[in-house]
């Protein structure tokens, strides 16, 4: 309505869903992903962004599951792991994302773009797969 645009940088997703059409996730200084506020926080495809969505407190969307709790090391963003950043720590990791970076690409109806060999699907809750050991 005002022709006005700004970037809102927060680690609070609960706060940036006030605030933000769209909303672009980074980990260690890369976007994961990007898309309008109601696909990202309905349908997230990156397993990170999944799991700050499980950290917001919300019994309501949560359900009996809850949380999900990041394993793993944690990598430095000075020395950055080769392939897939979140790789560490993520419970789908296979040799291929130690290897290759994935793009952003656009994923189903084009509303978000995900970097993930194997990005998810539905509703934020529990992973939709099972953690797989991470080859570093």
């Amino acid at each position: 309505d005002l022709d006005l645009a700004f970037v809102f940088i927060a680690h609070d997703l609960a706060v940036v869903r006030h605030f933000c059409h769209r909303v672009a996730v980074m980990y260690l200084g890369k976007i994961v992903e990007i898309g309008d506020r109601d696909t990202i926080y309905t349908r997230p495809q990156h397993p990170y962004t999944r799991a700050l969505l499980s950290a917001i407190p919300d019994v309501t969307t949560l359900g009996p599951a809850g949380r999900i709790r990041l394993t793993g090391d944690v990598p430095t963003p000075l020395n950055p792991p080769s392939g897939c950043r979140f790789r560490t720590r993520c419970w789908k990791a296979t040799d291929r994302c130690a290897t290759e970076e994935p793009a952003l690409t656009t994923r189903d109806d084009g509303r978000q773009q995900t970097a993930c060999h194997y990005p998810e699907s539905g509703p934020v809750g529990v992973p939709t797969g099972e953690p797989v050991e991470v080859s570093q």
